[in-house]
């Protein structure tokens, strides 16, 4: 009677061992997914915060180049050429002196002189002789300044208001590279502001998206903590009744008076 107690809980407990190392599995199949889940998550928020950075960056880079542009200073139309030498200039710079050159179709006075105004043809003649000879003054037979500079034969009051306002041309540019700047900085330090608020966000909505994977995952920790230890003491019960299943067979074996 003793032994088929022990046999009937032998079968109780295999039955339960199986059962707990099936539920253990399935455990940990579906801790694999929700790990899987949780890193899913994770990497599309990166991935999108990535994406935020990566896109102010373009956002200030675009800006400053749309602001020099429409300066005469960036890329776009530009005149100067680096391999010009010295002499080359902005198309900031010749702008600025086209308009001052012109001067509304007024007059220009230069100390005593006076001046007509230049019209497009003869700027940009003079600005083409500028690039080639310097406007420098003609040297005579006499190996004396004639008067007459460039290959256009101007004359000094000409020259001295062509170079004038290159000079207030170039200090112009000075002012608006410096306001350029001051207005990229502001830019940059206001998307920057965007970003982090956009990042924020961003996180915020991750925290939401992983908190029902997180809690699930707690869950899982919880349940397959419990599952171990059932299994253990199951196991060690187990154990024990098959020790006990043994020592009753062999103690109920015949001796045949050799005992």
């Amino acid at each position: 009677m003793a032994f088929l107690l022990l046999l009937h809980e032998k079968m109780r407990l295999q039955r339960k061992v199986n059962k707990l190392t099936l539920r253990q599995t399935q455990l940990a199949s579906r801790k694999e997914r929700i790990t899987k889940n949780i890193e899913k998550v994770q990497k599309m928020y990166s991935s999108k915060m990535t994406q935020v950075e990566k896109q102010a960056s373009l956002f200030a880079s675009q800006f400053k180049n749309q602001m020099l542009n429409s300066m005469g200073l960036g890329m776009q139309n530009q005149m100067f050429n680096p391999t010009a030498g010295f002499s080359g200039i902005t198309t900031f710079v010749a702008n600025q002196m086209a308009s001052m050159l012109a001067n509304g179709g007024k007059d220009i006075t230069i100390g005593k002189d006076t001046i007509p105004a230049f019209n497009q043809q003869q700027y940009q003649e003079m600005m083409t002789d500028y690039m080639t000879t310097g406007l420098r003054e003609n040297i005579g037979e006499d190996n004396k300044g004639t008067g007459k500079y460039g290959n256009g034969n101007y004359d000094k009051a000409t020259v001295t208001a062509f170079m004038q306002a290159m000079q207030m041309a170039q200090q112009q540019q000075s002012q608006a590279q410096f306001y350029a700047q001051q207005m990229s900085s502001q830019y940059e330090s206001n998307v920057s502001i965007w970003v982090e608020a956009y990042k924020a966000q961003l996180e915020e909505e991750q925290n939401a998206a992983l908190l029902p994977l997180s809690a699930e995952e707690t869950e899982m920790d919880i349940e397959q903590s419990s599952c171990e230890a059932q299994l253990a003491d199951a196991r060690a019960r187990l154990d024990s009744i098959k020790q006990a299943c043994s020592q009753e067979i062999k103690d109920s074996a015949p001796t045949f008076g050799l005992g």
